[in-house]
């Protein structure tokens, strides 16, 4: 890898493990105060619904700045959500609705770095070390989010009570975005584009590129319930914090040795089996964990969804990046117009879920939206695998 590369991965690296915490608990610890499912799913909808107009802001200031200036925002704004959630404490429970204002802080925040990460993560590697880093940035992230649960099983087993074990996480959280901002300040990275328009990336008259956002917007509707509802229900299955962690933990190690196998087999020749493979495990873990709603059920879930992690969302990376580098020309502009369509079907999942809640009975209004949602899944292969 070259100097640029690396000092992406490290940045990656550090950022995942304060996101992996943000991942496990900020829905947890507001779901604890909030009871109300549908009220989280309106909570990712207004925090991933903010991506498209942050991506496009980014998209505008990275053609006059370096990519430090969306990063560094990104960052600070993510920090002050976190912080909101830590002095807001009990207003939650008086008002729940004070979560949506914690959405859009984060969401804000997120839409600006991820645009920033996911662009960078594009252009510093081209076809020939893409495998590569991609591989390394799964490696790596992945001891982060190891040390990530072992980090709060210690806390949560030596805190009087697991709301304040949550509020040390978070107080952890902020103190390492600190951390990060200062990383954010050398990337140095620039826009390649040339003269581009959003409105003809976000365009779908190009064959193969509308045949990519389809792939895209798909595997955003089973990502949207990964992002909210799946770590919810391993919360309740695992009935406390500390078991939760623990669960976590068990998952890591099993998506760090996902990842290593992923690098010895990942090559152009393979990516069909490791695709179908991982949308195997997605669907087969997704119902494991949906119809058998306990601690048996989640642990099948987390080491099949480590699997899927490794061999379904690289092959997806891999994949989706290559098309991306056909318009090298328009690169920043394209980024952002899928990002735009995968927040759009991460909301579309979102609100399929709430609309489930209202029109089916409750006890099986999950297991029905949850199990038709991770059948995108094959959709994704299908699209994909066409150019690979």
């Amino acid at each position: 890898m070259n100097p640029l590369e690396k000092k992406t991965v490290l940045l990656n690296t550090v950022f995942n493990f304060g996101a992996t915490l943000v991942a496990q608990f900020i829905s947890v610890y507001l779901y604890i105060y909030t009871g109300s499912l549908p009220l989280m799913c309106m909570y990712i909808i207004v925090r991933i619904g903010l991506f498209p107009v942050f991506f496009a802001l980014g998209n505008h200031l990275s053609k006059k700045h370096s990519f430090t200036l969306t990063y560094t925002l990104g960052l600070i704004f993510i920090t002050c959500g976190l912080i909101f959630s830590l002095l807001a404490g009990d207003l939650f429970a008086s008002n729940p609705y004070y979560v949506l204002v914690v959405a859009a802080i984060i969401g804000s925040g997120e839409g600006f770095y991820y645009f920033s990460a996911n662009t960078c993560n594009q252009i510093v590697s081209d076809e020939s070390s893409r495998a590569s880093f991609l591989a390394y940035n799964g490696v790596f992230g992945n001891i982060t989010s190891l040390l990530a649960p072992l980090f709060s099983s210690f806390v949560l087993a030596n805190s009087k009570t697991e709301m304040e074990g949550y509020r040390f996480i978070l107080f952890s959280i902020i103190i390492v975005f600190f951390f990060v901002i200062f990383a954010a300040l050398s990337m140095s990275a620039r826009s390649k584009d040339k003269d581009s328009s959003l409105w003809k990336a976000l365009s779908l008259k190009d064959k193969v590129w509308r045949d990519h956002c389809l792939a895209v917007f798909f595997y955003g509707l089973r990502d949207g319930v990964g992002l909210n509802v799946i770590g919810l229900l391993i919360y309740e299955a695992a009935g406390s914090g500390g078991t939760y962690s623990k669960l976590q933990t068990l998952f890591s190690f099993v998506m760090i040795f996902s990842y290593y196998l992923l690098k010895k087999v990942l090559r152009r020749d393979r990516i069909a089996f490791t695709m179908k493979f991982g949308v195997l495990m997605k669907i087969l873990s997704t119902y494991s964990l949906i119809f058998f709603p306990n601690t048996t059920g989640a642990i099948f879930y987390g080491i099949g969804n480590a699997l899927a992690a490794a061999f379904y969302d690289n092959s997806y990376s891999y994949l989706s990046a290559n098309i991306i580098g056909r318009y090298r020309d328009e690169m920043t502009a394209r980024i952002v117009a899928k990002e735009t369509y995968l927040s759009l079907a991460r909301c579309t999942s979102m609100f399929l879920v709430i609309l489930s809640y209202f029109l089916l009975p409750k006890q099986y209004y999950l297991q029905i939206s949850v199990s038709i949602i991770t059948l995108s899944t094959i959709v994704v292969q299908k699209i994909l695998l066409k150019y690979k």
